[in-house]
């Protein structure tokens, strides 16, 4: 038999996450009903759950209420009077007009027939006057110690209050999961990219989204300027245009010191020209970064068939061609001669020759990166003894 933890806090987690996906999909919408985005503010867990502001007046008030398993909503569910009292309590500390808010409540749960729900749904049969008379014949009943604190701000409102809360509240019901908030975002991002890359799309969308909302909310702040989310849009369908790729790791770290005690033959070909330390290190993260990068665009389906082979093969060509080129400048005479060639070379490869994926890829570390994943196959290499050099040293180690 399976024992419940005490302590587990799954179903918070999943309404938080809920809640920072849904005020994302939100705000898409919001962003194409809106004059000017850069007008408005969507801030999350600051007067409520999600709010939209324009010029610091909030109008729209959202409470979202998650739930893994369906149910439906009664007259007393918390879900709604819980709701009711954050509002209450809002506008009794004067962060609320009545008059030109409009406040939502939405829920995975149902809404039956002939309840209070229903009366303050956006359905047809929505009547504010009969949600009123009953909300008042509700708190006028004892109520639960769940529902106590809110019947009683309720009642403390007067008449013209309580009907114009009555007014304002909007309940909809079986609202989107998590997954298929996935599907509607997907939705609301046709055009921005090609509907093969709209989940590759949103997934970079999303993880700024919630490094903002995150970021927000440790400010105190908790609010984002929609303008904000236009231009990471905008620049996104920038990054997915067929002559480029999105960006990912150019910011990427990585525990250098781990790879450096890995014996790469990437960097073994550096330390053989007499590569320093702080080259190295740069040459490593390039490595790492370029790697992650190759695999994410692969894993996320946004490289043409055969691309990266042919990648490979140009960069592959470039060094050939660098190659020629300080032959024809450095006398090879002794050990001397030929590190100096070495290093010319990968100078040569790792700035002028650093040849872009696509040509509006702009970010060097994938080129520089791949030359070293070459180097590190020894399908090129910078000394013109790399060969023997490298499987001199794999001979000795073995012995």
């Amino acid at each position: 038999m399976m024992t419940i933890n005490q302590f587990d806090a799954t179903s918070s987690l999943l309404g938080y996450i809920y809640q920072v996906r849904y005020s994302l999909l939100l705000s898409l919408k919001k962003m194409r009903e809106v004059d000017d985005p850069d007008d408005y503010h969507v801030s999350i867990e600051t007067i409520d759950d999600i709010a939209f502001e324009k010029g610091g007046t909030p109008e729209e008030l959202l409470q979202t209420k998650y739930h893994s398993k369906p149910g439906n909503l009664n007259d007393k569910s918390p879900d709604i009077w819980k709701t009711i009292r954050v509002w209450v309590e809002t506008y009794k500390n004067n962060q609320l007009d009545l008059n030109k808010a409009n406040l939502y409540l939405i829920t995975t749960e149902n809404i039956l027939s002939d309840t209070l729900a229903e009366l303050l749904s956006t359905s047809r049969n929505r009547n504010t006057e009969k949600a009123h008379e009953l909300m008042c014949s509700i708190t006028s009943d004892n109520p639960s110690e769940k529902n106590k604190q809110a019947f009683m701000l309720f009642n403390s409102m007067s008449e013209t209050e309580q009907k114009k809360l009555c007014d304002a509240i909007f309940i909809i019901d079986r609202s989107e999961t998590l997954v298929e908030i996935e599907k509607h975002l997907e939705n609301n991002l046709r055009g921005y990219a090609h509907s093969a890359q709209l989940k590759p799309f949103l997934n970079r969308l999303e993880g700024k989204w919630f490094s903002m909302a995150i970021s927000a909310l440790e400010t105190g702040d908790g609010r984002v300027n929609l303008g904000e989310i236009v231009n990471i849009i905008d620049d996104l369908r920038e990054q997915f245009l067929p002559i480029n790729l999105p960006d990912d790791y150019s910011s990427a770290e990585v525990d250098v010191a781990l790879l450096l005690e890995q014996d790469h033959n990437f960097i073994n070909q550096m330390k053989i020209f007499g590569a320093g330390e702080r080259l190295i290190r740069k040459a490593v993260l390039d490595f790492f970064r370029a790697s992650e990068q190759r695999s994410r665009w692969a894993g996320d389906g946004l490289l043409n068939p055969g691309e990266l082979v042919n990648y490979f093969r140009k960069l592959e060509e470039e060094w050939e061609f660098n190659i020629g080129l300080a032959e024809t400048e450095i006398a090879i005479e002794d050990e001397i001669s030929k590190k100096k060639l070495a290093l010319e070379v990968f100078k040569k490869c790792q700035n002028e020759g650093a040849i872009p994926i696509r040509t509006h890829f702009s970010e060097s570390y994938v080129a520089r990166g791949s030359y070293h994943h070459l180097a590190d196959e020894l399908i090129i290499g910078w000394h013109p003894d790399f060969e023997q050099l490298l499987n001199k040293k794999t001979k000795s180690e073995v012995a």
